[in-house]
């Protein structure tokens, strides 16, 4: 119970407390006509500040999940242990594409020029590690472009997991692009062009499903894969089989520069102070699987290629040549060149250039195309357009033609095909 003079005692102190408080306001009121406007003094600013930081303090502390996990921007979306034992990177890529083709004459009642608009690629990647960061994983998937009302359908691309080993070594297991064609080993989003050559479409690797070691020293690199064959992704192992075995082996050497420099095409403005010079070597063998198809093939594909970069300049050379084999059929020995350069004009726009034969041992012409162009970079390969026409010199036979490059198939002896891509790049 509390005694009359205690409260009392309480009563008296509530009342002071108001008067003091009625006082003060009284006096702000005071102040604040005296100054106007200038009643923020440099005091009152900073406290203002002080208490601007303390909130924006307070936001990336609850950024941390309950459970110690922790999300920020880093070149994508990051989520990650607070120990940073577990991690997941979420990366996107959109490119929106207008395409014009123009051939000589119609074929099968098609329009002779055509063009229209196309979400090239749309893709979501998912990377990181788990219980350490030598334990790594890889997960992409790519929108269809095409399809109408039903398409728009999500495809696996990569889907590995992958143990980082001693000595800069590492193995990886499931499906993902084999060691073979630089065009292809580049990343869609990193190319010189708006589109890989119509020699890379041809004979690429695409995705495998397998096994692959990699290595990586100062100046040499080499990958070696055990897997279903080219483009054998999204195959089951045992209703599906693609060959009855396939060996991939790629070789690189560093002559000048760093490995980083040849993760694109592209040598920015400003980027680095040596050239850096790289040559690759690749090979490919594969047996169809027995009994799957009436007439087992057998494949040996190879490549050379080429690459240097300097202070805004760059580039690249291969050759590639497919050898297909089978009972009761005649050998097929196809051949590729491929050879682009790129030159900044200032710092945001590069010209480029390139020019692509190839032979596919029939009784076609000879691919011959002739494509130029410009990229303009925003931020790098992040934001950039690219426009490029490309021009036929000869036919382009069914072998070589190719719809996600924009190229149709002509009729014998019918050059003269034109080309016109317009692409806006976005990446985050």
């Amino acid at each position: 119970m509390t005694s009359p003079i205690l409260a009392a005692t309480e009563t008296e102190s509530m009342a002071d407390l108001r008067t003091r408080v009625t006082e003060l306001e009284q006096e702000l009121s005071i102040m604040k006509r005296a100054a106007g406007e200038e009643w923020l003094t440099e005091q009152r600013a900073e406290a203002i500040r002080g208490l601007v930081a303390d909130v924006l303090a307070d936001a990336d502390t609850r950024a941390s999940f309950a459970d110690g996990m922790t999300g920020y921007y880093d070149g994508g979306a990051i989520i990650q242990s607070a120990d940073g034992s577990f991690r997941l990177k979420v990366n996107g890529q959109m490119q929106v594409r207008f395409n014009y083709n123009r051939r000589d004459t119609s074929a099968g009642g098609v329009d002779p020029s055509i063009h229209g608009f196309e979400n090239r690629r749309t893709k979501l990647k998912f990377t990181g590690h788990v219980w350490d960061k030598t334990w790594q994983y890889a997960i992409t998937g790519a929108f269809d472009r095409d399809g109408g009302t039903s398409g728009g359908s999500f495809r696996l691309e990569d889907a590995f997991i992958k143990k980082q080993l001693e000595n800069n070594t590492y193995v990886r297991m499931g499906q993902f692009k084999l060691p073979f064609a630089r065009e292809e080993l580049v990343s869609s989003s990193k190319q010189l062009l708006a589109e890989r050559s119509l020699i890379n479409e041809e004979f690429n690797q695409d995705f495998a499903q397998g096994i692959e070691l990699g290595w990586t020293g100062e100046q040499v690199r080499v990958f070696a894969a055990f897997s279903d064959g080219f483009a054998s992704r999204n195959s089951a192992a045992l209703t599906m089989p693609i060959s009855e075995y396939a060996f991939t082996g790629r070789a690189e050497v560093l002559l000048g520069g760093t490995w980083k420099q040849f993760d694109d095409f592209t040598s920015m403005p400003g980027s680095t102070n040596e050239v850096g010079v790289m040559l690759g070597g690749a090979a490919h063998y594969q047996m169809d699987d027995y009994g799957t198809v009436a007439t087992e093939v057998e494949r040996f594909t190879w490549t050379l290629d080429g690459s240097v970069e300097g202070d805004g300049w760059n580039a690249f050379a291969s050759f590639t040549g497919n050898h297909l084999s089978s009972m009761g059929a005649m050998d097929i020995d196809q051949y590729g060149v491929v050879v682009q350069g790129g030159l900044f004009i200032n710092d945001k726009n590069e010209l480029f250039a390139r020019y692509e034969w190839g032979d596919d041992d029939s009784t076609s012409d000879d691919l011959s195309v002739i494509t130029v162009g410009m990229n303009s970079y925003y931020y790098k390969h992040n934001l950039k357009s690219t426009i490029d026409v490309g021009y036929a010199l000869n036919e382009v036979a069914s072998t070589w033609s190719s719809s996600s490059a924009g190229w149709r198939t002509t009729g014998v002896d019918e050059d003269g095909q034109l080309v016109v891509r317009a692409q806006l790049q976005l990446l985050f």
